[in-house]
């Protein structure tokens, strides 16, 4: 999908759905291969529900601009990198795009609201994959079942402990 066609559905305010398998997404494929996936049968059955809808037009500043909204739910195979067990994440994130060339001052500061430039080409899977590259977590750990491995960790006996207790005769 081009830009020209994403200011096209943002103007008309209509809305287009579908799926993407990994295939689809290299980039992705290969941070979850950094982030230690290796089950390449779990990274094949990886696939992306996507929404993307047009939004009423938004002012940022004095200037009026036509905006999208992104929907993108899937469920990851990650790892956990502290006990290397199969940590599978939901991922169900919503953007907001304004369609411009140059973004305004407002729509810079506006943290909630991404910009994409109107008479660039991208493609939607690369729209879709970005969004999802920056959804990963910084570093995959479970919260509950890594606890105890936490817990025990620095818990050893101080090996200077038993010198305390030795009298020197002199």
């Amino acid at each position: 999908m081009s830009n020209a066609r994403y200011l096209e559905l943002a103007r008309q305010q209509k809305k287009t759905e579908g799926m993407l398998e990994i295939a689809a997404l290299p980039r992705l494929q290969e941070a979850l291969c950094e982030l230690g996936v290796s089950d390449t049968q779990a990274l094949a059955g990886v696939s992306v529900a996507y929404q993307l809808q047009g939004l009423p037009a938004r002012y940022f500043g004095d200037t009026q601009l036509p905006m999208l909204g992104l929907a993108v739910q899937t469920d990851l195979p990650l790892v956990c990198q502290r006990c290397f067990a199969a940590m599978p994440q939901a991922i169900d994130v919503q953007f907001e795009f304004a369609i411009c060339d140059e973004p305004p001052e407002a729509l810079l500061e506006d943290e909630d609201v991404d910009w994409l430039e109107s008479d660039a080409e991208s493609t939607f899977e690369s729209l879709v994959e970005d969004e999802l590259l920056m959804a990963l977590p910084i570093a995959v750990m479970h919260e509950q079942a890594c606890a105890p491995l936490q817990k025990t960790a620095g818990e050893k006996p101080n090996p200077f402990a038993a010198l305390k207790n030795l009298k020197l005769d002199k």
